[in-house]
């Protein structure tokens, strides 16, 4: 193999890993509109084609880390230097940087002024310290800039170089101390530390409280408790609302928009 060919099949791989992601997120986003949706019934099923196969194909948060996001900007570079489009690796990235700020104009109106987001997982992947172009990172940055009070807790927090993040997040020592004082909580890691909680651990001060599971770690355990609005990212949340999207578009009448030879 010569060099080119090594350093495209390299850059390659890691390209197609995130374009399989950002399609299993696109999934999880067209369930939540579906009534019934479930994004891990449909990528379970999926994935038992051969040609696709189930890793990578879990519908949730984006991608992050040092080398998915670096390879897929190398692939369009090199492509688009070369006189090649590269649309589809460009628009696994823009969908990519797109999330942080889409998920915190979907949670601000559900969250009042001021009030306290905690995230879980800062790393870009659980038992890493790594906390490079990490989407938990990015989501708690989005809701700071809008007003919220941020803070998180990650295992590996004591091995991270948090300087950066202290600026309006507060880094705290334990699950426990962010869960009292949080209003939502947003799970955007699939830590084995997190899979353990139970609805009794999400008890504060509050009424109910907001969580969001982008992995969907705790729905057996969360949903339909009363002090507990259960959001698990890829699942419908409404089915009566989303039954009447569904029949507005199957019995919408197109025939007004055709136009005819006089027109």
């Amino acid at each position: 193999m010569s060099l080119e060919n090594a350093e495209l099949t390299k850059i390659s791989v890691n390209t197609f890993v995130t374009t399989k992601i950002t399609f299993a997120n696109m999934l999880a986003d067209i369930c939540e509109k579906l009534p019934g949706g479930d994004v891990d019934v449909v990528t379970a099923a999926l994935g038992l084609d051969s040609r696709i196969g189930r890793k990578y194909l879990t519908g949730s948060i984006g991608y992050g880390g040092p080398c998915f996001p670096r390879d897929n900007v190398a692939l369009s570079f090199i492509a688009n230097q070369l006189g090649v489009e590269a649309k589809l690796a460009e628009t696994t990235d823009h969908q990519n940087r797109s999330i942080a700020e889409k998920t915190a104009a979907r949670l601000l109106p559900m969250l009042r002024k001021g009030a306290t987001v905690a995230i879980l997982g800062l790393s870009y992947k659980p038992d890493s310290h790594v906390t490079e172009e990490s989407q938990g990172v990015f989501i708690a940055k989005q809701l700071s800039k809008n007003g919220i009070r941020v803070v998180a807790y990650d295992p590996m927090s004591a091995d991270m170089q948090i300087e950066e993040l202290r600026r309006g997040i507060v880094v705290l020592d334990s699950i426990e101390e962010c869960l009292s004082q949080a209003e939502a909580v947003l799970i955007t890691t699939p830590d084995p530390a997190f899979k353990s909680l139970t609805a009794k651990d999400f008890r504060n001060e509050w009424s109910q409280v907001l969580v969001v599971d982008f992995w969907r770690l705790l729905r057996s355990e969360l949903e339909g408790k009363e002090h507990i609005k259960y959001l698990g990212i890829g699942l419908s949340e409404d089915d009566a609302a989303n039954n009447a999207r569904l029949s507005s578009i199957w019995c919408e009448d197109h025939s007004s928009s055709k136009g005819t030879s006089a027109e």
